[in-house]
């Protein structure tokens, strides 16, 4: 368990089938940078393997699998404390995530769901900005 940044360890980010484990700096960095506004959080997934991205119904190209250099540039991230996993909470992060990663400068991806928000690098693998909302608004 090697510290990666100023508040996570190489197994927070680690993929549950294989513990295989290789975020982008950029990307700790974003993350770090969240927890020191917001307070502890929690990464629910980063790395995957073929094998367990294929499991959890992942795409194809998703940017939770190894890119060409073996480094992830996603993590699906949540609260420490399960009481703000929903509502104004998540949108909270959502909105920090989003603007942390606009300062980079650079092209990220960012999903908006229920009691998480995915966040990527994706413009260190040359792709384009993408942004998603899967969060279940009243209807």
């Amino acid at each position: 368990m090697a510290q990666i940044g100023k508040y996570f360890t190489s197994d927070e980010f680690a993929c549950s089938c294989c513990r295989q484990t290789a975020p982008s700096t950029r990307l700790v960095s974003i993350l770090d940078t969240a927890r020191a506004q917001l307070g502890p959080l929690r990464i629910n997934s980063s790395y995957r393997c073929v094998t367990h991205n294929a499991h959890v119904g992942g795409a194809a190209n998703s940017m939770h699998l190894p890119q060409e250099d073996g480094r992830v540039l996603a993590a699906d991230v949540t609260y420490v404390d399960s009481t703000k996993r929903h509502g104004e909470h998540i949108l909270r992060l959502y909105i920090t995530l989003e603007s942390i990663a606009r300062r980079f400068n650079d092209n990220y991806g960012i999903g908006l769901y229920g009691n998480f928000v995915h966040i990527d690098t994706r413009g260190e693998a040359n792709r384009s900005m993408a942004r998603w909302d899967k969060y279940p608004w009243p209807r």
